[in-house]
């Protein structure tokens, strides 16, 4: 609560936030759920509940009287060329305050039902490659689409992608994300978003080439996977730069980390170095650092402690995870862990009530009074999570 002369002034879900993420303690506990996707799905299937139909997510987290989740964007994007170069990594949504141009490339898109094909003609050669948005992910409510062919596949295809991503440009374009920002208001944080990849070498690993061709590259050709990061490193510095200087009060630089995946020296190798940069050039510039925990952490916490991020968003626990939301907080302290509500927890065939209420009083009581926490649905809202123990949560919360 704020006060002027002698008149309270309520603070907003935004102060709200942003007082947990800097480790102030506030007068109760904090809930922003992320609903997405679930949102998505139930609008797309008729099955909202009935009291929400018609209505908007926002309408609807108005309702409940609690946060608007806006730090995961919306990837389907508004215009086609925000998604045509989905095969590359490469987006350019409405929350990122930053465009990247492809710069002597040609661009062929052909559009053939649900199916995107795209060519990168280059003065080095071409490569190609296709991705969808499928029936069952729109079901899902998924707004990322699904690589159907990858663009790095052939040995020869290493020189033609270090042609594209040395040539890359980095523009600056505030007016999007500052519409976006307005319109989320005060009613929650809007986090602008950098890139999914924490790294080069993370981002080769996630959208270039299939997860089992990649070791094997690793494995087989490491000169070359060197040789395409090195070409990439200026269009991240120029993408990190560029979010770190943009009107935003939290940026998101990578996520979908996992301690089997990427695994310790993994991430020590080639993924902690580049979210130390990130930190870096967030706070000198006064912004805090987001980046996306929703794997198996275990492995990788004490990486975690020397990368300097801020905020350890949809951090998933036990059950679905080896680490208890206390384990979590004893081992990263100072950063704000943004979660700790597996998905599991919401989802009735999944834990009984019995289960889900004894997860409920454990969180409430480690959450209650708790600075550098906000609690949500890590990673999120299933299509088939059950609003009722949303409610519950929402319920427990405000007595709490």
């Amino acid at each position: 609560m704020l006060y002027f002369g002698t008149k309270q002034i309520p603070m907003t879900h935004r102060q709200r936030i942003l007082d947990a993420c800097r480790g102030e303690r506030l007068d109760h506990i904090l809930w922003v759920p992320r609903l997405d996707l679930w949102y998505n799905a139930r609008t797309r299937a008729g099955a909202l509940p009935a009291q929400f139909r018609g209505l908007s997510l926002r309408d609807i987290t108005r309702a409940l009287g609690v946060g608007y989740h806006a730090v995961v964007p919306d990837f389907l994007g508004e215009r086609p060329d925000d998604v045509a170069d989905r095969c590359l990594g490469i987006y350019r949504l409405k929350e990122m305050p930053f465009e990247t141009l492809l710069r002597g490339v040609e661009r062929e898109v052909r559009v053939t039902g649900g199916s995107t094909r795209v060519t990168y003609h280059t003065p080095v050669g071409d490569v190609s490659c296709r991705f969808s948005y499928t029936e069952e992910m729109q079901r899902a409510g998924a707004t990322i689409a699904w690589v159907e062919e990858h663009v790095l596949k052939r040995a020869e295809d290493y020189g033609v992608l270090q042609f594209i991503f040395e040539n890359l440009e980095v523009v600056r374009t505030r007016d999007r994300y500052c519409a976006w920002k307005d319109w989320v208001g005060e009613e929650g944080v809007a986090v602008a978003f950098g890139n999914g990849a924490a790294s080069p070498m993370h981002h080769i690993m996630r959208d270039l080439m299939p997860m089992t061709q990649f070791f094997l590259e690793l494995h087989d050709r490491p000169g070359e996977l060197t040789a395409l990061c090195d070409s990439m490193a200026s269009w991240f510095e120029a993408m990190l730069c560029a979010v770190a200087e943009s009107p935003a009060e939290v940026i998101f630089v990578g996520g979908n980390y996992d301690e089997t995946i990427t695994y310790p020296p993994f991430f020590e190798e080639h993924i902690l170095p580049w979210l130390q940069r990130a930190a870096e050039l967030a706070h000198e510039h006064d912004k805090l650092l987001l980046t996306h925990t929703d794997g198996e952490n275990a492995g990788l916490i004490r990486l975690y402690r020397r990368a300097g991020f801020d905020i350890a968003d949809s951090l998933c626990p036990s059950p679905m995870t080896k680490l208890t939301l206390a384990d979590v907080i004893r081992e990263l302290p100072g950063v704000t862990i943004w979660g700790g509500i597996p998905s599991t927890a919401v989802v009735e065939s999944a834990m009984s009530d019995a289960d889900f209420d004894r997860l409920l009083d454990q969180t409430i009581a480690i959450a209650r009074d708790r600075p550098h926490l906000i609690l949500s649905i890590a990673d999120t809202m299933p299509a088939d999570g059950s609003f009722d123990r949303v409610q519950r949560i929402t319920d427990r919360v405000n007595r709490a």
